[in-house]
């Protein structure tokens, strides 16, 4: 995603890159002109309430710094993994050597909640720690928090199976009902018919008792 704020405008944009095509989403609206913005870092987020970007807005007018939470909508309350792909990594994938030689690479990455788990308190804070070089398990502030983040994983691979399983139910209950309207939709035709035929022998003086007879 990309976030549009102009200085002095008062309205900050969303675009989304996809390939080499930009989409314009939607726009945060305001009627106080900003002089600034500045983004909160992924590993400051609240994933309880699937924030997925943090804006410090300077207001002009005001002369205050206005927090603007962007977030998405979801019933669910469980960490929603689609949200948060991998992100940038605190480790820099060239040396200042390797840059200066002309060298080029894209950036390191690491998964979302191993830098949530790397970095929950600043204190002792390593970015060894946030991407696994130089310890075995991952660990706040000499604490392994290893067995949580396992947890964490298997909720949501559990999560995910139960959806795919209620899916599947959901498909094969459709595909019931389908079948039983269009047996309904058949008897309603063979009774219409046999109506159509009672009617027309009572028209011709022959009783429809005769018919079922």
């Amino acid at each position: 995603l990309i976030y549009l704020a102009g200085k002095g405008d008062a309205n900050i944009r969303f675009f989304e890159l996809s390939g080499d095509n930009i989409h314009y989403l939607n726009q945060y609206m305001s009627a106080d002109a900003q002089r600034g913005v500045g983004m909160m870092p992924k590993r400051g987020l609240d994933t309880s309430i699937n924030e997925i970007a943090r804006v410090y807005k300077l207001n002009v007018a005001k002369k205050l710094v206005s927090v603007v939470p962007l977030k998405v909508s979801r019933q669910s309350k469980t960490f929603a993994e689609d949200l948060y792909p991998d992100t940038a990594d605190y480790n820099a994938a060239l040396t200042a050597e390797d840059f200066i030689g002309g060298k080029n690479a894209l950036p390191k990455t690491v998964k979302f909640l191993d830098l949530l788990g790397a970095s929950a308190t600043s204190k002792g804070f390593s970015a060894a720690a946030a991407s696994g070089e130089g310890a075995a398990v991952e660990q706040t502030n000499g604490v392994d928090n290893s067995a949580e983040l396992a947890a964490l994983r298997k909720e949501i691979e559990n999560l995910k199976v139960a959806v795919s399983d209620k899916e599947a139910a959901l498909t094969a209950k459709d595909s019931t009902i389908s079948e039983l309207k269009e047996e309904n939709s058949s008897l309603k035709g063979q009774l219409k018919a046999t109506e159509e035929e009672i009617a027309e022998l009572q028209k011709n003086g022959i009783d429809g008792s005769a018919v079922s007879e």
